[in-house]
């Protein structure tokens, strides 16, 4: 008996320059070559085109995701709204509300707040020390998972990781890892916003810059209900650039 070879997700690599085609690239390529799953559980089955992707973004990238930029397609453009979840402002008004009134979690509430630890304020204090010593690390590091409110739950964080390097001369390598992401409707605002807090809150204040992002996820996905995303399409580059 023959028994057919199981499609597995696909494993994707974008290295971009343009954050904007970044985003459209994969689209097209889940769109294409994703696996058709259904995740979720039985009372809210969610099928999707689901793959593996690993995104290098430099040059013209960081630039975009700096000045706010969205691609004209993507379906969520009130980004700065989004970005202000990302403040110590919005969480002080955030820890106040009624718990009915809460999130099921909150990104920044995750990594500042992580068991009465500033997880940020360290990443700040470590990257000083890295430039200080002139010596990269691969230690420094927040995490958003809680594994005593995590495992099990209906809604654990998607974000799992941010790691921050010292590259030296002033730069600096920005890693993100995710456990879950929803590439047509979330990704750019996702990665707009965290590099907006990071600049903030750890590269500016210690005078550096971001060279390059890595953003990698385990299960980057589109619903089959997002029928808009088969019409998103990349944005002519100049070829100067």
């Amino acid at each position: 008996m023959v028994v057919a070879e199981m499609k597995l997700p696909p494993t994707i690599l974008i290295s971009e320059t343009n954050f904007h085609n970044a985003w459209a690239r994969a689209v097209r390529h889940v769109l294409r070559d994703g696996k058709r799953m259904t995740i979720g559980d039985p009372s809210e089955p969610k099928p999707i085109r689901d793959a593996c992707v690993l995104f290098e973004l430099t040059g013209d990238a960081i630039k975009q995701i700096e000045s706010h930029e969205l691609h004209p397609q993507f379906p969520f453009q009130h980004v700065d709204h989004y970005c202000y979840e990302f403040t110590r402002e919005y969480l002080s008004e955030y820890v106040k509300k009624p718990e009915q009134e809460q999130f099921s979690y909150l990104y920044f509430e995750r990594l500042a707040m992580y068991e009465d630890l500033d997880q940020i304020r360290c990443l700040r204090k470590c990257l000083a020390l890295q430039k200080e010593a002139g010596i990269t690390s691969n230690r420094d590091q927040a995490i958003t998972w809680q594994p005593k409110i995590d495992l099990g739950s209906a809604s654990p964080p998607c974000l799992q990781r941010v790691q921050v390097r010292y590259l030296g001369d002033g730069g600096v390598d920005v890693h993100l890892t995710w456990r879950s992401r929803d590439l047509y409707t979330a990704w750019q605002a996702n990665i707009v916003a965290i590099i907006d807090m990071l600049n903030r809150e750890v590269i500016h204040p210690n005078q550096c810059r971001i060279v390059r992002l890595i953003d990698y996820a385990d299960s980057l996905h589109i619903y089959e209900s997002d029928k808009e995303a088969e019409r998103v399409k990349p944005l002519p580059v100049s070829p100067q650039k």
